[in-house]
């Protein structure tokens, strides 16, 4: 889910930093569907779960769904058990320390590494667990749960390794959310299901 600018002083300034990008500056945020009317999402205050009926209803997405449905559900499982990590580290101290990095967003512009298709979950959980944790920009996050739910798809034999290097090709880091955006639009292995605002197609 690609969100549109919201008119928020912090849009616009993600709007400004891809000016310089590779993507329409419109789109200033990204998040994972975890249900028809949840959103996962990362904020400064972290990673959430809202409400796309009541607490983002004024928002407006460009909607893209993967067209393998397990690679999907993988990927909105990634970023439910990532949620319940940090959820935990909020309640207790323990469990996953998840930040948000604005500066991300600046630095994605000029990267262009790309994937080895390694197993991502792992390594991410490797790095969350230790005392500082991780930060992650909004749509960096959302392309972290698909590529761990790709390399988990690889590891199992279940999808071939140049398909899911062509889906994302590059880090998790590389993608702003203009980035992404332009990314699966062009993808031949998603499908945009179109606007959506209060989980509705507008």
């Amino acid at each position: 889910m690609i969100k549109y600018s919201d008119g928020s002083a912090v849009s616009k300034l993600i709007r400004f930093g891809q000016l310089f990008g590779r993507g329409s500056s419109e789109y200033v945020h990204a998040g994972i569907a975890s249900s028809p009317t949840q959103i996962i999402e990362m904020s400064g205050s972290g990673l959430n779960e809202h409400n796309l009926l009541t607490e983002n209803a004024s928002y407006k997405y460009e909607v893209f769904r993967c067209n393998y449905p397990t690679v999907a559900e993988g990927a909105a499982e990634t970023g439910k058990m990532m949620y319940e990590g940090f959820k935990a580290f909020q309640a207790s101290g323990q469990g996953m320390k998840i930040s948000y990095t604005l500066a991300g967003a600046a630095r994605s512009i000029s990267k262009s590494v790309g994937w080895d298709g390694d197993d991502v979950i792992n390594i991410a959980l490797d790095s969350l667990l230790k005392a500082d944790g991780a930060a992650y920009f909004c749509s960096g996050h959302v392309v972290l749960c698909y590529q761990s739910s790709l390399g988990q798809h690889q590891i199992q034999g279940i999808l071939p390794v140049q398909h899911a290097q062509q889906i994302f090709s590059l880090t998790d880091t590389c993608y702003q959310p203009a980035y992404l955006h332009k990314m699966l639009s062009k993808s031949t292995h998603f499908t945009r299901v179109g606007t959506v605002k209060g989980a509705r197609l507008v």
